[in-house]
């Protein structure tokens, strides 16, 4: 019995679902055999059913895969759950540390505020006293009363432009502190 008819056009078509060869090219596959190696009946039998066609695709895939499932290497189940608790560690520790990271990021904000307002809480006459001893570490810079008071005019604007880089960036720190990788 053959698994082959004729269309309208005249060429080979499947009249049904099933083939009886379909044994004999499952058996030439698990032998290894490939279709270079088939006899030429057999051959020529798969490329005019299309049944026989495509199990023939569909079990050189199968067994294929199955080939390349011999090669695979898996790790023993003992390192598979040592990495396990290895990256549980490393989240845990991950973790701990952002609040310690935020921590910081407020405690160095907190510093140069500290440090600017001390600046500013100093008196003018303060800063002109320690002119000599600028003038004497850097022997470039000469300091008279008109540049410390240029200084001095100039401070408000720092301190707002400092006010306002912190404002922006104080936020965007803390939050990739405390963001998740």
């Amino acid at each position: 019995m053959t698994c082959d008819a004729t269309d309208e056009h005249g060429s080979a078509r499947n009249s049904r679902e099933e083939c009886d060869r379909e044994q004999d090219v499952l058996d030439a596959l698990a032998a290894g055999r490939w279709r270079e190696r088939w006899n030429d009946d057999l051959r020529a039998h798969v490329s005019a059913c299309d049944v026989c066609a495509d199990l023939a695709n569909v079990a050189a895939a199968l067994l294929d895969d199955d080939a390349a499932g011999i090669d695979a290497r898996i790790p023993p189940a003992g390192v598979v759950w040592w990495r396990a608790q290895l990256r549980a560690r490393e989240d845990a520790a991950r973790a701990a540390g952002r609040p310690v990271a935020f921590i910081q990021g407020v405690a160095a904000s907190v510093a140069v505020w500290l440090i600017v307002s001390l600046v500013r809480a100093l008196p003018a006459d303060y800063l002109s006293s320690w002119a000599p001893w600028v003038t004497g570490a850097v022997p470039g810079v000469t300091l008279t009363a008109s540049s410390v008071a240029r200084v001095a005019a100039a401070v408000p604007v720092v301190v707002f432009v400092l006010v306002a880089v912190w404002l922006v960036l104080a936020p965007v720190a803390i939050y990739l502190a405390a963001a998740d990788e």
